[in-house]
């Protein structure tokens, strides 16, 4: 992998504005693949290229292009492992039959998740096969991805989970019987000893905690809420629920933390620097802290004034905010 590496946040369908980031950055379509002349960049894609916008299977065949040619990485994101999960079938292959997970599926199919997955599915409408493939395609992501100079994936990078991973060789539902893998990373209740969900899901969506006297909160698509996620890089211990909760543009009354977050473990400031995407931020990008990187500027928002945000990193241990590139979305 290249020391310089333009890491790129939640594409959601926007494939125009992707191509446009792209060619902002440098790349060059060539050989029906965008890459950086002479090699001496290359791309780490985020996670969540699916549901939501006007062209998944553009932005799918432009990211598995790219991934195919060795001009990037391409991470997994919570939308791909959901799609995954909404048509596998509970217990198909033999696998672990989930009690926990209503209906015939690993993913139930209610009205709000047939909604968010309603544009992946639109975007193949007569190509079948195709669809099936981009299946097989989102199998062999990676949950995460760490080198000497930075760690990435979609939501949190854990160190514990990453080493429980890595112990059992898995760093997708490629490294083993993918009807097996991914019933145990769907067993979120531990009805078998050998559940995957904790580590797979804190990298895909990252630590939540259950909002305690009866605290509620509608997210930006109108959802009922009663988890909120959580800054994973704030030490838990003496900090209040607002200096831990991280749902932008959602604001929550002052109450007590729940003991077993405030022994949690955090992502310090002497660590090597992380980018993720996922949690939906707005305005301009800025860094979070001088080694911590959130990507996600809400391309897709149902505001319309979201933007898709890149940053050129170089191997720096302390990040720039002048190293931010990005598109307004279309």
């Amino acid at each position: 992998m290249n020391s310089s590496i333009d890491f790129i946040g939640d594409i959601h369908g926007h494939c125009t504005e992707l191509r446009a980031l792209l060619a902002k950055l440098g790349y060059v379509e060539t050989s029906g693949a965008y890459r950086y002349p002479g090699g001496g960049r290359s791309v780490v894609f985020l996670g969540d290229y699916i549901d939501r916008g006007p062209e998944v299977r553009e932005a799918i065949n432009l990211v598995r292009a790219m991934r195919d040619a060795g001009s990037a990485v391409a991470l997994m994101g919570n939308h791909e492992f959901n799609a995954l999960s909404f048509w596998q079938l509970n217990g198909q292959g033999g696998a672990h039959v989930i009690k926990s997970i209503p209906g015939g599926y690993l993913r139930e199919h209610s009205f709000n998740k047939v909604a968010i997955h309603m544009r992946t599915v639109e975007s193949y409408k007569g190509r079948k096969q195709e669809f099936l493939e981009m299946l097989d395609f989102l199998k062999t992501l990676p949950f995460f991805v760490e080198a000497e100079t930075f760690r990435a994936q979609h939501a949190c990078f854990d160190l514990q989970c990453a080493k429980e991973l890595d112990s059992l060789g898995i760093r997708s539902f490629a490294d083993g019987n993918f009807d097996e893998l991914i019933a145990r990373v769907n067993d979120q209740y531990n009805e078998y000893d050998d559940s995957l969900f904790h580590p797979v899901n804190i990298f895909l969506k990252g630590p939540e905690m259950d909002l305690p006297n009866g605290i509620t909160f509608r997210d930006g698509e109108g959802v009922l809420r009663k988890r909120a996620r959580l800054r994973w890089w704030v030490d838990p211990k003496d900090a209040s629920l607002r200096d831990i909760v991280f749902q932008p543009g959602v604001e929550l009354p002052e109450c007590d933390v729940v003991p077993e977050i405030r022994s949690s473990g955090f992502y310090g400031e002497a660590e090597r620097p992380v980018f993720f995407g996922h949690y939906w931020l707005t305005g301009l990008p800025h860094l979070i802290r001088e080694n911590v990187c959130c990507l996600d500027y809400s391309v897709a928002g149902y505001r319309g004034d979201g933007r898709l945000v890149a940053y050129r990193f170089d191997g720096e241990q302390q990040l720039d905010e002048s190293k931010f590139v990005w598109v307004e979305a279309v």
